[in-house]
């Protein structure tokens, strides 16, 4: 197998991880493979069992690794089949500020105070601006996000609050802060399904979406802050005990 792996030149960008944050080290190491050539859109990766070899990692650690790479949009997980770069990566994995918070410690104070900062300027600026066919339109994500969520479907209530986000973002009218908190939010849509998996977590995440939408209906500009001050503390705080 070995011999295999020297003569492999599209696993020869991969270098044994050492310890540390393994599951972003792997992460790292695909994307850069990737964006340097060694693996094509559409082609298949090595398998499971070669990446393990030539990364020295676990099983456990690249299978979180490539989930998260899926989540993203850079590889489709094809069961009994394999894994495949995907024929349209976003963007967004190759921006360096994007992808630099992609390798930030996921329990970061300082990310929590940014989303703080990121999601009050947007609410500001979106209270300028939005419509009550925009008020339309976000009331009924979140109806949308619990149909979602008491059928069974975790993932899909997750992804559609991760677009109910975007959607307050794309109210500002503004495709600097649309793109920005488009990618961004990417990041954080990793975490959102792991703060709705309890009936209790996901009827707070709802009322923290219902806030956000009466800031908005009602042109609270002083609610804001406390409401996105409580969303982003739940969470945060969520988020780290789901992994507890």
């Amino acid at each position: 197998m070995k011999t295999f792996l020297k003569n492999n030149s599209k696993a020869s960008a991969l270098t044994p991880i050492d310890n540390g944050s393994i599951v972003d080290k792997i992460i790292d190491q695909i994307v850069k493979a990737i964006a340097a050539g060694q693996f094509k859109v559409g082609e298949k990766l090595p398998s499971e069992f070669i990446l393990m070899e030539e990364l020295k990692v676990g099983r456990n650690s690249l299978r979180e690794a490539m989930k998260i790479l899926a989540t993203l949009g850079v590889v489709t997980i094809k069961r009994g089949d394999g894994t495949y770069v995907c024929d349209h990566i976003a963007p967004t994995i190759f921006n360096p500020i994007i992808y630099s918070i992609i390798f930030q410690s996921r329990s970061d104070n300082a990310m929590v105070e940014f989303r703080r900062m990121m999601d009050e300027t947007v609410l500001r600026t979106a209270m300028t601006k939005v419509t009550d066919k925009d008020l339309v339109n976000l009331k009924s994500r979140i109806k949308e996000i619990r149909v979602a969520y008491e059928s069974g479907d975790k993932e899909r209530a997750a992804y559609l609050d991760y677009q109910y986000h975007v959607a307050i973002a794309n109210i500002c009218d503004n495709p600097y802060i649309s793109n920005i908190v488009n990618g961004i939010y990417e990041v954080f849509a990793l975490s959102i399904e792991d703060t709705i998996d309890t009936d209790e977590r996901f009827n707070n995440a709802e009322r923290f979406h219902l806030d956000l939408y009466n800031c908005l209906k009602n042109k609270d500009y002083d609610a804001i802050e406390a409401a996105v001050a409580e969303s982003v503390s739940f969470w945060y705080e969520d988020r780290n005990e789901a992994h507890c």
